[in-house]
């Protein structure tokens, strides 16, 4: 049985002024074309399914990131359906196996609902659009960083029929077992994969307006507030929406919401960024193209990437 992990101090360090206007640069144009992309229907195991595989696959080039495809069979309540996580590992002289990394990750199907032309906007082809244009933005930082950046894009995380623990996040918990038996080697010295992630970020549900994100667990406190100094920050510089509420309310609200995180829980700490309340087009056809809100996409993904920057790098104080 997995013993509970320990809060875990990680460095995340703030960006030299140079840095800090490069990655809070608009990419919203960016961000529209990934969507255009993935904003699609895209069940498990279909022919457009496999097409917004295909897609975030062709967006990481061999030379500077390491892709796998992590393919499997399950049963599920419409038969048996091949699911494929997509990972991808940043590369660099910097890294050896036993680097540490931070674990940023979304799911890229959308769930079947009968009857219903379900696109899954916030559900999650948002967050994929802004994981990709967050990649692209940082590859020069990936490559100098002794620090590697791995992104999952998790497969079956809804479920065919009602949640249930064996109708849900498929690809999730098919990866976090296989990740505990996984053993990384270096100068004949073994560790285990969870040992080098110091932490890892879902998100789920973004792109809808007026999001609220809380504080889940204290053992990634430091973590989520430095997410909202991040916020603070580009508000008082106007580098984000200028708003009478704010993103990241450093609040302790501990939840019991069942997401792609779940089966990582006992391995590694988890950083949940899902809006409380859910966006009142969760699981609805209105969650499509209308409903996005781009302010908040573009507010959110410059966050994310002075977030995801700070911890690639170790440069000094602004």
């Amino acid at each position: 049985m997995p013993t509970a992990i320990a809060i875990k101090t990680v460095r995340v360090t703030t960006l030299k002024a140079s840095l800090f206007k490069k990655y809070t640069e608009s990419h919203i144009d960016r961000i529209d074309n990934h969507l255009s992309h993935v904003l699609k229907e895209r069940v498990v195991d279909t022919k457009q399914h496999k097409q917004v595989q295909d897609y975030i696959v062709s967006q990481f080039d061999q030379e500077d990131w390491n892709v796998e495809l992590n393919q499997f069979k399950d049963t599920t309540p419409h038969g048996m359906k091949t699911f494929t996580n997509i990972i991808v590992t940043s590369k660099s002289d910097n890294h050896d196996p036993h680097s540490q990394a931070m674990i940023i990750a979304a799911h890229y199907d959308s769930k079947y609902i009968k009857n219903i032309k379900f696109l899954g906007a916030i559900d999650s082809a948002v967050s994929v659009s802004m994981i990709i244009d967050l990649a692209h933005s940082l590859k020069d930082l990936t490559k100098e960083s002794e620090r590697k950046l791995i992104i999952i894009f998790f497969d079956g995380e809804e479920a065919f029929e009602n949640w249930t623990p064996t109708d849900s996040i498929y690809g999730a918990r098919h990866l976090a077992s296989k990740l505990l038996k996984t053993e990384l080697q270096h100068n004949d010295v073994g560790k285990p994969f969870y040992d080098t992630i110091d932490f890892f970020l879902l998100l789920d549900l973004i792109g809808a307006s007026q999001p609220k994100f809380y504080m889940f667990s204290q053992k990634t406190e430091g973590l989520f507030k430095k997410l909202t100094e991040i916020e603070d920050k580009l508000a008082q510089r106007r580098l984000i929406s200028v708003k009478p509420y704010k993103y990241f309310n450093n609040i302790l609200q501990p939840h019991s919401i069942e997401d792609d995180h779940t089966p990582f829980l006992p391995h590694v700490p988890i950083l949940h960024l899902i809006p409380v309340p859910f966006p009142s087009c969760w699981h609805t056809a209105k969650d499509n193209a209308d409903v996005l809100d781009k302010t908040v996409i573009e507010d959110l993904s410059k966050i994310f990437r002075i977030f995801v920057a700070s911890y690639l790098t170790s440069s000094n104080d602004i």
